[in-house]
């Protein structure tokens, strides 16, 4: 399997998070695409201090009590030159900590199947990555729209 190690500053994102997480192997995953929609539709526009290119990632964050509740939080982001104060309103900041990161290109069009054999095989291979959160980086030259397209699944490296 392909990938590529690239070490990253401390990246910063800004976003909106799908309310009440994703329950993994249901359907939960169907909501991604409407919060990506409200996301470009709705708070895009008002983000500060955005990257250009945009550089947008979805980001898995496994929640604390994940091997019971096998829930996970999901955040549509766009990269940001840095931090700000939201005003509490429905938009979100994220930091991505500086270091080292492994990515495999992988296929939109069969995602969750995918993603399962890049974690099969990063467990296989005994790659100590932080299992706390992964990436999936939207390339700016695909078109999501149509099939073919592909992203990047992204995990910090442990040191």
């Amino acid at each position: 399997m392909k990938y590529v190690v690239k070490e990253y500053g401390t990246r910063y994102f800004a976003g909106i998070e799908l309310i009440g997480g994703l329950k993994v192997n249901t359907n939960d995953y169907d909501k991604i695409p409407g919060l990506w929609d409200d996301f470009r539709e709705l708070y895009l526009k008002d983000i500060p201090n955005q990257k250009i290119p945009n550089c947008f990632i979805g980001l898995e964050m496994y929640r604390f009590d994940f091997l019971d509740s096998k829930t996970l939080d999901y955040f549509a982001l766009v990269e940001i030159s840095e931090l700000y104060d939201t005003g509490g309103d429905e938009v979100i900041t994220k930091k991505l900590p500086k270091g080292k990161y492994i990515s495999f290109t992988i296929e939109h069009d069969d995602l969750s199947n995918e993603v399962e054999k890049v974690y099969e095989y990063v467990e296989n291979e005994r790659i100590n990555v932080h299992l706390g959160f992964d990436v999936k980086e939207y390339l700016v030259s695909e078109d999501y729209k149509n099939s073919g397209a592909k992203l990047l699944l992204t995990f910090k490296l442990e040191e």
